[in-house]
């Protein structure tokens, strides 16, 4: 895969998160090798209970309880984890069989000889072996895969804009940084009327797009409290009294708070992620 040029992935990685230096130059590009096509299937939207993320956390766990229960001599509990590992380690071919080279499961047969003759060294060697096929793949395409597979995306998420209609989340962020401006500009052109009712139209607008949390963190308040719960109201709250007040200064560095505290934080959480899978995606 031929990606976009590196200085639009510095740009993404510095998006409401500090910067974060990579050497770049024009028109230097970056390429990485693509996962299977076959990986897709065993993922969201297609597999809901997300199959290879959990085979993944299940190998993890085996590895580490074969390693600790060898290191205390039990061998039945060893032994039957050696089970476990033999069954999700061989999954992986199943379900993505371009990757049966890249596994070995014929160490598993030696894993389990060790375990029955009580060898705790030649037994961690091979366990090592194992790990090093697990970390050999992850290095090759475990970021491109979490980019791809595991970053959100909102296309089939509609806000309603104060007017009742329906709009994208790129059409609510333009109205979002419009509102941002309009008041930051009000307030330094002495405009406080207009400072005033701009700030009312932000929160209102956020409030909106408060309302599409619940299409991904369903059953769960927390997400929304976090950047627009009780605080950001009482800032809002507090930023009005300022611009009824004529505080300009206050006002100004209440804008940076809520810069800080909503826009970025949720930019952090939700759109470097979602941005580098675009690119990534670009010509696909």
């Amino acid at each position: 895969m031929n990606l976009i040029p590196a200085f639009l992935l510095i740009h993404l990685f510095t998006v409401g998160a500090g910067l974060w230096l990579f050497p770049a130059y024009a028109g230097q590009s970056v390429t990485l090798k693509s996962p299977p096509a076959s990986l897709e299937q065993w993922y969201k939207p297609i597999n809901k209970r997300q199959r290879w993320l959990h085979t993944m956390f299940k190998l993890r766990r085996e590895m580490q309880a074969i390693g600790e229960n060898a290191d205390i001599g039990d061998k039945a509990a060893t032994l039957k984890w050696i089970k476990r590992l033999d069954k999700h380690y061989n999954e992986i071919a199943e379900m993505v069989p371009e990757w049966e080279k890249e596994i070995k499961p014929r160490l598993i047969p030696e894993l389990e000889m060790f375990a029955e003759k009580g060898d705790t060294y030649r037994l961690g060697k091979t366990l090592k072996m194992i790990k090093r096929t697990c970390d050999d793949c992850h290095t090759v395409y475990q970021p491109l895969v979490t980019a791809i597979y595991r970053a959100p995306h909102y296309d089939d998420i509609r806000i309603k804009n104060k007017k009742g209609q329906s709009q994208s989340f790129e059409e609510n962020m333009e109205d979002l940084s419009a509102s941002v401006n309009r008041i930051l500009i009000a307030l330094d052109d002495g405009r406080n009327t207009v400072a005033s009712e701009a700030g009312k139209k932000l929160a209102n607008e956020l409030q909106n797009l408060g309302d599409s949390c619940d299409r991904c963190h369903k059953d769960d308040d927390y997400p929304r409290e976090r950047i627009l719960g009780k605080a950001t109201r009482l800032r809002f709250e507090t930023l009005q009294e300022a611009i009824t007040e004529g505080r300009v200064r206050d006002s100004q560095k209440l804008m940076g708070e809520i810069a800080v505290t909503v826009c970025a934080r949720c930019h952090n959480i939700h759109r470097i992620v979602h941005d580098l899978r675009d690119a990534l995606l670009l010509d696909e």
